[in-house]
């Protein structure tokens, strides 16, 4: 994964990237533009959820299914402008939108580079970005696309996480809040508590100072380390891939569970746990 920030940003040339607004509140579009519209980025295509970052129609069930490959590689082409340019996802504080595009395109094998500063920071360097802001396609094209396009070392299905429950060797990470987590609440989803076995590192944890923060877990290294694999999820797919790049920043054999909860539930044969998982008491002491 290539990051910028403002310690990077000299390492390119800013008349060959694309910068994409990918500021949204989710499930609203009058929200979304209004929230860039009270600090507009000037130079900046502004990508909307829907059908970019999820799809009706996509590989998983739940609240934002992922796009099939159709739908990513046509926005990204018209990003890149022909391969001519670099799409630099950018988000306001402590967000996932345009984590959750960059997860995407590299789902499909395609690049793109993530912008992990300040909206002030980089709003002072768009005034040396040149060339025109790319057009976004219509979105009512023809969807092309299953499983078997994806990169199968990023994403895990619902049936992938029912034979992980019984493995002692994969940790499942549930990134919700905590209330969440345990049960005692849930403003979304029609039911409560989490995936048998799943330890909560909420994901708030993986920032500092708003920013995603790639060191955010080293102190759990040792314990990261002793397992052949590592799930994460969250509600619906979301939120997790802040966290999915960290870990996997750290080297560790992490995938993203695209359904996630919401998904998780509409099988009513798929047990749900409230409460801790005995091995989150480990989790929260190395937290402490």
């Amino acid at each position: 994964m290539t990051i910028i920030d403002r310690t990077t940003v000299a390492e390119h040339d800013f008349n060959t990237l694309t910068l994409v607004d990918c500021r949204n509140v989710m499930d609203d579009l009058t929200g979304s533009v209004d929230k860039v519209a009270e600090f507009p980025v000037a130079g900046t295509v502004h990508i909307p959820q829907y059908p970019w970052m999820f799809d009706r129609e996509g590989l998983n069930r739940g609240r934002h299914p992922i796009p099939v490959k159709s739908v990513v590689k046509t926005l990204h082409e018209a990003l890149s402008k022909s391969s001519m340019q670099m799409p630099v996802l950018f988000d306001g504080e402590q967000q996932f939108f345009h984590t959750r595009l960059y997860y995407l395109f590299r789902l499909y094998g395609l690049d793109a580079l993530l912008w992990n500063d300040s909206l002030e920071q980089l709003n002072m360097l768009t005034a040396s970005v040149g060339g025109t802001i790319p057009e976004l396609p219509e979105a009512d094209f023809t969807r092309t696309g299953d499983y078997t396009d994806v990169e199968v070392g990023l994403l895990v299905l619902m049936e992938d996480v029912k034979r992980a429950i019984q493995d002692e060797d994969v940790l499942l990470i549930d990134v919700r809040s905590r209330p969440r987590y345990l049960g005692i609440e849930e403003p979304i989803d029609l039911k409560m508590g989490h995936i048998p076995g799943a330890v909560n590192i909420p994901y708030g944890n993986f920032f500092r100072g708003g920013r995603i923060n790639f060191g955010a877990c080293n102190h759990m290294r040792h314990f990261l380390d002793s397992y052949k694999e590592i799930i994460v999820y969250c509600g619906s797919g979301m939120s997790a891939t802040p966290p999915f790049l960290v870990l996997g920043e750290m080297g560790l054999p992490v995938r993203l569970y695209g359904g996630s909860f919401s998904e998780w539930i509409t099988d009513d044969e798929n047990s749900i746990e409230s409460g801790d998982a005995p091995l989150n008491e480990r989790i929260l002491s190395l937290n402490e």
